[in-house]
């Protein structure tokens, strides 16, 4: 199937566990990670180097299994019963969106509202057949398929390759589930001079697709938990921007159309959504959603908005936050795998901010954070990055600008204000702000809108 197709077109927990499991870099650190489930990882890198003996992909699943100790799923299997429950109920044509949606959301209260507090690490979990599963797919995908092969090995590894877009996703056959319900006009594509056998005309044929056979209903509320497995996406009758941009990520990898999913760490101020999905197109260039599947690929990203902070969904584990993972007094649940591309979307500036000598004497940790303000009566201030403290100032990369901050430290109890809010303008000067007037209506244009 996958040639035919090609040729017809963490909390805190988490946080302390990957602390031991990765104290140091490599392979060998990883396997020790997976516990008794060793055997599996070491049986996927061994058929690499003794059965099927290709370099590239022993490279592929090495580099799966040392980053894997940065991603986890869930470790209490009453998810299977949530999934199954949640099955019935989107079979139900007797019951409305809304109301599938309040049921679950009811049952999750009644039942199942820890489960996402049981979560265990992909490495003590993960069987070898899955994982060679998606390494041969993935890599036939960009060896044959004419819009894979803009992709150099390192996009490879990030753009196609992983077995899953986002934490707690269910480990199954994703890329068979969605490729069959999406991927119907592969196998009579419209030939062209222009979009045929090309990216960003493979995208659009999964998203006509998408639009036939989509049930999509857009409640953009609190529907119980996410529901990750390939089986019920494609069969949810609601959802919200971030459901809708990650069935679209898996729906085009499982294509073989290079994808990633983007995200902002605080809502837009206007009707930008928090998640959405970027492919590469024939010519190596990053083209963006708005937000869904919905939504043109490709066109202008919002002029008019502005944020602190883009970071992109990686399955690479971030050398500088396993860094501050390692180091830091205060540990905020910062996802390891995510990396910052807040200048490919907004104008961006380096801070280096003085802070008061008699404010740094209660300080207790190097690492210091910045908040933006948000439209919150009940939490204000939402944490979007950290910087560390230099020479007495407080030091942060590319944050956007025409933004409302204020920097906070760990006081070795809690975490307090240690400067003025300020806005960062346009021209990447500062400009502070009295405390007593954060609620004045004239600031509410640097703020951002809450998750």
């Amino acid at each position: 199937m996958r040639k035919t197709i090609c040729f017809a077109v963490v909390s805190a927990t988490v946080f302390s566990s990957l602390s031991c499991s990765l104290s140091g870099p490599g392979l060998e650190k990883a396997l020790e990670s997976a516990g008794g489930n060793r055997a599996e990882l070491e049986s996927v890198l061994a058929h690499y180097r003794t059965v099927d003996k290709n370099p590239e992909k022993y490279r592929a699943a090495a580099f799966l299994i040392e980053n894997m100790p940065a991603h986890y799923s869930y470790g209490d299997r009453k998810i299977t019963a949530y999934y199954d429950y949640a099955g019935k109920i989107l079979a139900d044509r007797l019951l409305t969106p809304e109301q599938q949606r309040d049921s679950l959301l009811a049952v999750t209260d009644l039942k199942y509202r820890d489960l996402p507090d049981h979560t265990v690490p992909d490495a003590q979990i993960i069987k070898a057949g899955f994982l060679m599963d998606n390494i041969d797919k993935s890599y036939d995908q960009w060896t044959t398929c004419p819009w894979a092969g803009q992709l150099s090995f390192d996009e490879y590894l990030e753009w196609l390759l992983p077995y899953k877009a986002v934490e707690l996703q269910e480990l199954d056959a994703w890329r068979d589930t969605l490729v069959a319900y999406f991927g119907k006009g592969l196998e009579h594509p419209l030939k062209n001079d222009v979009e045929y056998n090309t990216a960003i005309g493979v995208a659009d044929m999964i998203r006509n697709d998408a639009y036939h056979v989509l049930n999509r209903y857009g409640l953009y509320t609190r529907a119980g938990l996410p529901l990750l497995s390939a089986y019920l996406q494609v069969r949810q009758t609601y959802g919200d921007i971030p459901d809708y941009a990650l069935t679209a990520v898996l729906a085009f990898r499982s294509a073989g159309i290079p994808a990633v999913l983007d995200e902002t760490p605080v809502g837009s101020r206007g009707t930008a959504a928090t998640k959405w999905f970027v492919i590469m197109s024939d010519r190596g260039q990053e083209l963006m959603s708005e937000w869904d599947l919905a939504t043109m690929i490709g066109g202008s990203f919002f002029p008019y908005e502005r944020g602190p902070k883009v970071y992109r969904n990686t399955y690479a584990i971030n050398p500088e936050r396993l860094e501050y993972l390692r180091n830091a007094k205060y540990l905020y649940p910062f996802e390891l795998a995510r990396k910052d591309v807040t200048s490919k979307y907004f104008l961006t500036g380096d801070l280096s901010v003085p802070i008061e000598k008699s404010v740094l004497r209660r300080i207790k940790d190097k690492y210091v954070y910045i908040a933006s303000a948000v439209r919150s009566e009940e939490s204000p201030w939402q944490i979007v990055d950290f910087g560390v403290m230099k020479r007495g100032k407080a030091v942060f990369h590319d944050m956007g600008r025409e933004v409302l901050y204020r920097i906070q430290g760990f006081d070795g109890d809690t975490l307090i204000p240690i400067s003025s809010p300020f806005i960062l303008h346009k021209d990447n000067s500062i400009e502070y702000i009295s405390a007593d007037t954060l609620d004045s209506p004239q600031l509410d244009k640097w703020k951002n809108n809450t998750l």
